[in-house]
Protein backbone atom coordinates (compact mmCIF):
# COMPACT_ATOMS: atom_id res chain seq x y z
CA UNK A 1 0.00 0.00 0.00
CA UNK A 2 3.00 2.52 0.77
CA UNK A 3 4.94 1.70 -2.10
CA UNK A 4 1.23 2.74 -4.08
CA UNK A 5 1.39 5.89 -2.11
CA UNK A 6 4.68 6.67 -3.21
CA UNK A 7 4.49 5.93 -6.62
CA UNK A 8 1.48 7.45 -7.13
CA UNK A 9 3.43 10.88 -5.57
CA UNK A 10 5.91 10.77 -7.69
CA UNK A 11 3.71 9.67 -11.06
CA UNK A 12 4.80 6.75 -11.42
CA UNK A 13 1.04 4.70 -11.78
CA UNK A 14 -1.95 5.97 -13.60
CA UNK A 15 -2.96 6.89 -10.07
CA UNK A 16 -1.15 9.98 -10.35
CA UNK A 17 -3.42 11.07 -13.66
CA UNK A 18 -6.69 10.29 -11.57
CA UNK A 19 -5.48 12.47 -8.17
CA UNK A 20 -4.80 15.12 -10.84
CA UNK A 21 -7.83 15.36 -12.35
CA UNK A 22 -9.85 15.06 -8.81
CA UNK A 23 -7.37 17.83 -7.65
CA UNK A 24 -8.58 20.21 -11.01
CA UNK A 25 -12.59 19.55 -10.40
CA UNK A 26 -12.63 19.81 -6.93
CA UNK A 27 -10.41 22.59 -5.73
CA UNK A 28 -11.94 25.01 -8.46
CA UNK A 29 -15.68 24.03 -7.48
CA UNK A 30 -15.12 24.08 -3.92
CA UNK A 31 -14.03 27.78 -4.11
CA UNK A 32 -16.74 29.05 -6.47
CA UNK A 33 -19.33 27.21 -4.22
CA UNK A 34 -20.55 27.22 -0.76
CA UNK A 35 -20.47 24.16 0.58
CA UNK A 36 -18.48 23.10 3.94
CA UNK A 37 -18.00 19.48 3.32
CA UNK A 38 -16.47 20.58 -0.41
CA UNK A 39 -13.93 22.85 0.97
CA UNK A 40 -12.79 20.37 3.74
CA UNK A 41 -12.38 18.04 0.86
CA UNK A 42 -10.46 20.81 -1.54
CA UNK A 43 -8.33 21.60 1.52
CA UNK A 44 -7.76 17.60 2.48
CA UNK A 45 -6.26 17.17 -1.55
CA UNK A 46 -4.24 20.30 -0.96
CA UNK A 47 -2.58 18.93 1.55
CA UNK A 48 -2.57 15.69 0.09
CA UNK A 49 -1.05 17.44 -3.04
CA UNK A 50 2.06 18.97 -1.17
CA UNK A 51 2.48 16.09 0.38
CA UNK A 52 3.53 14.28 -2.78
CA UNK A 53 5.09 16.89 -3.60
CA UNK A 54 7.27 16.64 -0.80
CA UNK A 55 7.87 12.68 -1.61
CA UNK A 56 8.79 13.91 -4.65
CA UNK A 57 11.27 16.13 -3.65
CA UNK A 58 12.58 13.62 -1.46
CA UNK A 59 13.39 10.98 -4.22
CA UNK A 60 14.32 13.19 -6.60
CA UNK A 61 16.89 14.45 -4.07
CA UNK A 62 18.04 10.88 -3.41
CA UNK A 63 18.16 10.08 -6.77
CA UNK A 64 20.00 12.87 -7.95
CA UNK A 65 23.02 12.37 -5.19
CA UNK A 66 22.82 8.72 -5.39
CA UNK A 67 23.17 9.31 -9.57
CA UNK A 68 26.95 10.32 -9.29
CA UNK A 69 27.49 6.70 -8.21
CA UNK A 70 25.41 4.97 -10.81
CA UNK A 71 26.80 2.62 -13.51
CA UNK A 72 26.77 4.05 -17.23
CA UNK A 73 26.04 2.40 -20.33
CA UNK A 74 27.06 3.58 -23.56
CA UNK A 75 24.01 5.44 -25.49
CA UNK A 76 22.74 4.88 -29.39
CA UNK A 77 20.13 6.22 -31.28
CA UNK A 78 20.07 9.41 -30.26
CA UNK A 79 17.54 12.13 -31.36
CA UNK A 80 16.89 15.65 -28.94
CA UNK A 81 14.36 18.20 -29.72
CA UNK A 82 12.94 21.36 -27.51
CA UNK A 83 9.93 21.29 -25.77
CA UNK A 84 8.31 25.05 -24.37
CA UNK A 85 5.40 25.66 -21.82
CA UNK A 86 3.17 27.46 -24.70
CA UNK A 87 3.64 28.34 -28.30
CA UNK A 88 3.87 32.02 -27.02
CA UNK A 89 6.60 31.28 -24.32
CA UNK A 90 10.53 32.15 -23.64
CA UNK A 91 10.78 28.92 -21.85
CA UNK A 92 12.04 25.58 -23.24
CA UNK A 93 13.62 22.42 -21.95
CA UNK A 94 15.52 19.74 -24.03
CA UNK A 95 14.22 16.63 -24.96
CA UNK A 96 16.60 13.83 -25.23
CA UNK A 97 15.90 10.60 -26.47
CA UNK A 98 18.46 7.78 -26.58
CA UNK A 99 18.97 4.13 -26.25
CA UNK A 100 21.08 1.96 -24.13
CA UNK A 101 21.75 -1.60 -23.40
CA UNK A 102 21.70 -2.99 -19.57
CA UNK A 103 22.31 -6.96 -19.40
CA UNK A 104 20.91 -7.36 -22.29
CA UNK A 105 17.92 -5.22 -21.97
CA UNK A 106 17.45 -2.55 -24.60
CA UNK A 107 15.90 0.75 -22.58
CA UNK A 108 14.95 4.51 -23.88
CA UNK A 109 15.22 7.67 -21.90
CA UNK A 110 17.46 9.81 -20.24
CA UNK A 111 17.14 13.41 -19.00
CA UNK A 112 19.37 15.84 -19.87
CA UNK A 113 19.66 15.91 -15.51
CA UNK A 114 17.86 15.93 -12.48
CA UNK A 115 16.58 19.71 -12.99
CA UNK A 116 13.62 19.32 -15.01
CA UNK A 117 14.10 23.03 -15.40
CA UNK A 118 12.19 24.94 -18.18
CA UNK A 119 14.90 27.71 -19.95
CA UNK A 120 15.18 29.95 -22.31
CA UNK A 121 16.20 28.48 -25.57
CA UNK A 122 19.66 29.57 -25.90
CA UNK A 123 20.31 27.32 -22.68
CA UNK A 124 18.08 25.12 -23.98
CA UNK A 125 19.95 24.73 -27.21
CA UNK A 126 23.37 24.77 -25.54
CA UNK A 127 22.60 21.63 -23.90
CA UNK A 128 21.48 19.65 -26.89
CA UNK A 129 24.40 20.70 -28.72
CA UNK A 130 26.35 19.44 -25.66
CA UNK A 131 24.98 16.11 -25.69
CA UNK A 132 25.25 15.78 -29.23
CA UNK A 133 29.11 17.07 -29.14
CA UNK A 134 29.27 13.56 -26.38
CA UNK A 135 31.25 11.07 -28.40
CA UNK A 136 30.70 8.81 -27.06
CA UNK A 137 27.72 9.17 -25.20
CA UNK A 138 26.98 7.89 -22.21
CA UNK A 139 24.02 8.03 -19.83
CA UNK A 140 24.11 6.93 -15.69
CA UNK A 141 21.17 4.64 -14.92
CA UNK A 142 20.03 3.81 -11.91
CA UNK A 143 21.08 0.40 -10.90
CA UNK A 144 17.63 -0.85 -9.45
CA UNK A 145 15.52 0.78 -12.23
CA UNK A 146 17.40 1.45 -15.26
CA UNK A 147 14.24 3.32 -16.71
CA UNK A 148 15.68 5.95 -14.26
CA UNK A 149 18.31 7.72 -16.42
CA UNK A 150 20.22 10.76 -16.71
CA UNK A 151 23.30 12.08 -18.76
CA UNK A 152 24.38 14.83 -16.40
CA UNK A 153 24.32 13.15 -12.86
CA UNK A 154 24.02 15.50 -9.51
CA UNK A 155 22.29 17.50 -7.54
CA UNK A 156 20.47 20.79 -8.62
CA UNK A 157 18.38 23.37 -6.91
CA UNK A 158 14.75 21.92 -8.37
CA UNK A 159 14.22 19.19 -5.05
CA UNK A 160 15.13 21.73 -1.92
CA UNK A 161 12.58 23.98 -3.89
CA UNK A 162 10.47 21.23 -4.19
CA UNK A 163 10.67 20.20 -0.52
CA UNK A 164 10.28 24.02 0.49
CA UNK A 165 6.85 24.13 -1.65
CA UNK A 166 5.59 20.84 -0.63
CA UNK A 167 5.88 21.49 2.98
CA UNK A 168 4.19 25.37 2.65
CA UNK A 169 1.20 23.50 1.03
CA UNK A 170 0.75 21.16 3.73
CA UNK A 171 1.38 23.44 6.69
CA UNK A 172 -0.38 26.22 5.61
CA UNK A 173 -3.81 24.97 5.29
CA UNK A 174 -3.73 23.61 8.71
CA UNK A 175 -2.60 26.92 9.77
CA UNK A 176 -5.39 28.47 8.12
CA UNK A 177 -7.98 25.71 8.88
CA UNK A 178 -7.06 26.37 12.46
CA UNK A 179 -7.50 30.40 13.08
CA UNK A 180 -3.98 30.70 12.85
CA UNK A 181 -4.27 32.91 9.64
CA UNK A 182 -7.39 34.08 8.75
CA UNK A 183 -8.08 34.59 5.27
CA UNK A 184 -10.44 37.59 4.76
Amino acid sequence: MLKIIIDTARGRTKYSTYFLLIVMLIIPTAFFTHYEWLNGLAWLLLITLGAFIFITGLYTRQESINSVNWPKAEAYGLSCSLNYINPNSKKYIPVIKCKFMVKGVEYTGAEYDFSARYTLKDEADEKINCVKAMEPLFVYYKPSDPTISVIKPGVHSIPYIRLIFGVLMVIMPILIGSGLIVLN
